[in-house]
């Protein structure tokens, strides 16, 4: 997953919560100081990045404000803080759909704080601190360069990637972590299946290695295990 489709979804969930009017990611001070924004607004930053080989993930650091006027007097300002704390806890809890998990991960604490700021209009704010790690798979395979040509390894790494059903996936799964991925072993439960192009039977599945998308020739029970044996492909 890209740093632009990240910074997308967080878009997209911002402006589908029924209380946020607007969406900037960038520099919020300046924004507030010279932009207009019609409130409740929501204001991405990207506050750093670190790529580890170890762990094979990219963690990426935003703080998210969730901004609102305050009136002259102040008298609305707590009214603001509550109202903007739960917009806060909405939108963290739609980070976390179950459904993204084979996009991101995303961090389990979260650090909230409390601003008020005077701009062109005094501005009430909630900023929590959000780390949000995508998969980096160090794949020399799928690098774009050029006069280089990289052999692969004799041994090469067999990962076991392990999906849990929940029953309502009928046939059919996508997962996005293992697109392009050679499958060399898929077992649902303890059963071995078999590879085909298409229309499996039941103990069969066929596979888009562009897409990612599995299918199966029976539906996905609640609970269900299904193990996939994969490495990439050079």
């Amino acid at each position: 997953m890209t740093l632009n489709q990240i910074v997308k979804r967080l878009e997209t969930l911002a402006l589908s919560h029924k209380q946020i009017n607007h969406f900037y990611y960038d520099n919020i001070v300046e924004w507030l100081a010279n932009g207009e924004a019609k409130y409740v607004a929501c204001f991405v930053e990207r506050t750093g990045t670190t790529i580890s080989r170890d762990d094979k993930q990219t963690f990426h650091k935003f703080s998210i404000w969730f901004c609102d006027l305050v009136s002259v007097g102040r008298e609305n300002k707590n009214d603001v803080e509550s109202d903007l704390f739960s917009i806060a806890q909405d939108y963290l809890a739609m980070l976390n759909y179950t459904g993204y998990q084979d996009d991101w991960n995303i961090s389990t604490v979260y650090n909230a704080e409390y601003y008020e700021e005077k701009f062109e209009d005094l501005v009430g704010a909630v900023k929590i601190d959000v780390l949000i790690s995508v998969d980096f798979l160090s794949d020399r395979c799928s690098v774009p360069a050029n006069d280089v040509t990289f052999e692969p390894t004799k041994d090469m790494i067999v990962n076991n990637y392990i999906y849990t059903g929940s029953g309502n996936e009928g046939t059919q799964i996508t997962v996005n972590s293992l697109i392009g991925k050679q499958i060399l072993m898929l077992f649902m439960g303890d059963k071995l299946l078999t590879p085909i192009s298409n229309n499996p039977s039941p103990n069969q599945y066929s596979y888009d290695a562009n897409s990612g998308l599995f299918t199966f020739g029976v539906d996905i029970q609640n609970a269900q295990i299904i193990q996939f044996l994969n490495r990439n492909l050079c």
